[in-house]
Formats: structure tokens, C-alpha cells, sequence
């Protein structure tokens, strides 16, 4: 059965994918992080955060195939997660990966963490452990209410229908 409010797709592209869900901005990161699409999910981030004054939570996930941002794209996200700090009122990393490759990126995410001294509730956790942290907070902090269940719903329909698991 689909769901009641489906995410709203801004880009699907090879490498990233854009969507959002009520006040939720969601980056899904499939294979290359470049500087150029950091941009580009910057300024939809920033279009998004336009119709959400009160505020806005950050979804990244970063599917298993990804590669380490190269240097040029990691200064580009702290300084998207710096200057997106003043909008976001809570944030979650989803790593899909296993192994190396995945401890190398969530190295990297921490030290992106580090570099933007986000003043917003951050985890690197699971999807579960996101919906629960977006319940919670969001709410209070926008005044818009998040069902757990309704925006993971939502969330595995658009990526099942994009092809994107």
C-alpha cells in the first residue's frame, strides 16, 4: 500500500539523490561525492530550508558502494554542514556499508562533523535510530509533527521505486 505523504524527489542522479519528507532533507550519496555535487545538494538544501523557517532535519545516507569524498568535495560538505548550521535542528549519517570502505567514510564523516562545529544534535546511527531522532526532535523544534513509521515508509518506497538500495 503506498504511503499517505510520499518524499518528493528533487534529483536522481547516478552518484546522489535529493528528496524530502515534511521537513526532511534527504541526501543519499551512491557512488562518487564530488565538489559539484555537493553544490548542487547544497543549494536544493538550501531552496528546501526557504519553506521550513523554523527549521529543517538533515538525512545523509551513504549507500555501500560509495567512495571516500576526495579532498576537494570534503572541504565542501563541512562547509555546507557550517553553513546549513543556522536551518538544521537535527542531523543523521546512515552508512549502508560494511567493512573498510565503510570505516574509511564514517572516518571521514566524523571529521567532517569536527571541521563544521554543527550546533544541532548529530548521530551517525541506522535508519530506525534517524526516525526515532527526527520524532523526537523535529516537533518541538518546527512545530510539524514526524511519524516514525510514515516517513520510513515513505523513505523505502521512493528508494525502491529509484532503484536506489
Amino acid at each position: 500500500m503506498p504511503s499517505l505523504e510520499p518524499c518528493h524527489l528533487i534529483a536522481n542522479r547516478p552518484d546522489y539523490v535529493v528528496a524530502t519528507w515534511r521537513q526532511i532533507f534527504c541526501a543519499i550519496w551512491r557512488r562518487e561525492t564530488t565538489e559539484e555535487a555537493v553544490r548542487r545538494v547544497h543549494d536544493a538544501c538550501v531552496e528546501f530550508a526557504k519553506q521550513h523557517p523554523r527549521g529543517i532535519g538533515l538525512l545523509t545516507v551513504v549507500e555501500g558502494e560509495a567512495s571516500l569524498p576526495p579532498a576537494g568535495a570534503r572541504k565542501a560538505l563541512a562547509s555546507f554542514l557550517a553553513q546549513a548550521s543556522s536551518v538544521i535542528r537535527c542531523s543523521a549519517v546512515v552508512f549502508e556499508g560494511s567493512g573498510f570502505r565503510a570505516a574509511a567514510v564514517r572516518s571521514v564523516v566524523t571529521g567532517l562533523s569536527l571541521l563544521a562545529r554543527q550546533r544541532f544534535p548529530h548521530k551517525v546511527c541506522d535508519i530506525a535510530e534517524a526516525g526515532r531522532m527526527f520524532a523526537e526532535i523535529l516537533p518541538a523544534a518546527t512545530g510539524i509533527g514526524v511519524s516514525e513509521a510514515a516517513f520510513r515508509s515513505s523513505l523505502d518506497e521512493l528508494r525502491e521505486a529509484i532503484g536506489c538500495r
